[in-house]
């Protein structure tokens, strides 16, 4: 399972002085308005046209994983100089699909967009494409399918980082040969969870861990509710599994508190993401590890990429969001102070 199917990757690092003023920079998240400033390079004015429309699939307001990747995108768009429209699709294959047409009918210069749901949003980047709009990727990478339809992607690579929770796992002493370890995603049929879990589920099955195949894996859908609910239910009814391993910010953050509501104080956690309530868990001891793909960066590289091709035509690159390293809890104290709260966790 490879991450990066349409490019080799690149390492960008892109370097912003911290003493740039922006004019006008203070619109409301959903529209951030261009000013007159920009450098004497050119970076931030010298293309005309600097509309952008940055999609995202499950809605910032009710997820902190997501509102970290707005927060970075809203972040670059300032930087850039940048008429900045978000639109949520809800969670909603379809919804995202028409949104994207609607933009196209602006005629914007970029469109940022996740592929959650692959091949089922690659008819509507091309038509971006062939309108001339530039289509970068971000979270989740364009199937192959996309071909040069969409220029670039920065997100983690999934199976990659699958494999290291994993091996924390094995690594722990925590889980041994013949436990019972269950994945859970918001749609474990999706290339993130396919991916990550993939990597999970490798490395515990070659270690003889009981670890349930991809048709067993818990569905949590991405509403916090819901998810809760049927994690509460799988575990009254399987008091016996070790270890839960979500991966998905939506089930993670909800394990916790279904632990607490099922009366289940054996099983530990292992996942993927970060929000509040794994901040705590992590620091209470009920979950491991969690591997941070730093959403943060994902929004703000991809909509930096499209200010450097706007501006100056750089190709846009495949651009890992790093995340390798996991948090415990005996680091998750670098990154929990409150002003990072939105940017980091």
């Amino acid at each position: 399972m490879k991450l990066f199917n349409k490019k080799s990757v690149a390492a960008l690092a892109i370097a912003v002085a911290a003493t740039l003023s922006f004019a006008g920079c203070s619109a409301p998240a959903a529209d951030t308005k261009a000013s007159t400033a920009g450098l004497d390079s050119g970076f931030g004015k010298r293309a005309e046209n600097r509309n952008a429309y940055f999609f995202t699939y499950y809605n910032p307001a009710g997820d902190a994983f997501w509102a970290q990747i707005l927060k970075g995108g809203e972040d670059a768009a300032k930087l850039g100089n940048l008429n900045f429209t978000h639109q949520t699709a809800e969670g909603d294959s379809a919804a995202m699909v028409n949104l994207v047409q609607t933009a196209i009918a602006t005629k914007p210069a970029l469109i940022l967009m996740p592929f959650n749901e692959g091949k089922a949003w690659v008819d509507v980047a091309c038509q971006a494409h062939k309108a001339g709009i530039t289509v970068i990727a971000f979270n989740v990478p364009a199937p192959a399918e996309a071909g040069d339809c969409v220029s670039g992607f920065v997100g983690q690579d999934f199976y990659t980082v699958g494999t290291i929770v994993a091996q924390k796992l094995l690594d722990s002493g925590a889980v041994k040969k013949g436990d019972k370890v269950e994945i859970t995603a918001e749609e474990p049929d999706q290339p993130y969870a396919l991916q990550r879990g993939g990597g999970v589920y490798d490395v515990l099955k070659k270690a003889g861990v009981n670890v349930l195949p991809q048709k067993e894996w818990l569905r949590t859908g991405g509403d916090d509710a819901p998810a809760l609910d049927a994690l509460t239910t799988y575990l009254v009814a399987n008091p016996d599994v070790k270890f839960m391993v979500p991966v998905g910010g939506t089930p993670h953050r909800n394990l916790p508190a279904a632990l607490k509501a099922a009366n289940n104080t054996t099983t530990k956690i292992i996942g993927f993401d970060t929000a509040p309530a794994i901040i705590q868990a992590l620091k209470d001891g009920v979950d491991l590890a969690t591997a941070d793909q730093q959403g943060y960066v994902q929004g703000f590289q991809a909509v930096m990429q499209g200010v450097l091709s706007l501006d100056f035509g750089f190709s846009a690159a495949n651009i890992n969001s790093g995340g390798n390293g996991l948090i415990t809890k005996d680091n998750v104290a670098n990154i929990e102070a409150k002003d990072l709260q939105g940017i980091r966790w």
